[in-house]
């Protein structure tokens, strides 16, 4: 007949249990040949395994927030925009759209109604060579001024998608240039204690402190 423990024994047990595989998985496997600074190494190496998942988890989250932010407003200005005709009272020209960037575009005078009985006059965009009296489709705001098209849906997820892949280099980077340099100083400094150990182990190892010993030495 097998034995059973109190109630509170299973809890007890298995909080060791837990606690052993934690640190198995920073220091490894028990080893008498490793030494601390190898267990230190080992565990940056497995902060910045975590640090980067963490980083990923962080890129998601920022990709998300960004996503519904710019549908939230995608949809706000989809509201206040209009598809509607527009005619060509003259032919197209190249103009330059603003001087800070220097781009060319295609306009050309049109003429529109919206709302109706409303009519505006003003120079639009246009694909290149388009002639006079000829219907173009623009997007106008509710007072029928000529205005910019709601993003699209590929719009919205390459911007989040950009927003969420610079917060995760970001945050890689991070993580990666503080653990390199916490590995380098780890490193320093095992070198430097194990120059110091050899200085004591080494006249011992090639014999050179017993040639040295002078005739009345023990």
């Amino acid at each position: 007949m097998s034995e059973t423990g109190k109630p509170g024994d299973g809890p007890t047990r298995s909080r060791p249990a837990r606690v052993g595989r934690v640190r198995r998985l920073f220091d490894g496997r028990p080893n008498e040949l490793r030494r601390p600074v190898d267990r230190t190494r080992r565990r940056w190496k497995v902060v910045f395994v975590l640090s980067f998942l963490i980083a990923l988890l962080c890129g998601v989250v920022v990709t998300t927030a960004v996503w519904d932010s710019e549908s939230r407003t995608a949809r706000e200005t989809a509201r206040h925009r209009h598809r509607i005709e527009a005619t060509t009272v003259g032919s197209a020209e190249r103009v330059v759209s603003s001087r800070s960037s220097g781009n060319l575009r295609v306009v050309a005078p049109a003429v529109w109604e919206y709302p109706a009985a409303h009519q505006h006059s003003d120079t639009i965009s246009v694909p290149f060579g388009t002639p006079a009296d000829r219907t173009v489709a623009i997007w106008v705001d509710d007072a029928g001024r000529e205005a910019q098209a709601p993003s699209s849906e590929a719009r919205r997820a390459f911007t989040a998608a950009a927003a969420g892949a610079g917060a995760f280099g970001l945050l890689a980077l991070a993580s990666g240039a503080v653990i390199r340099l916490r590995l380098h100083l780890v490193e320093t400094r095992g070198l430097a204690r194990w120059e110091h150990e050899w200085e004591a182990v080494e006249p011992r190892w090639s014999g050179r402190l017993r040639r040295e010993q002078g005739p009345g030495d023990d």
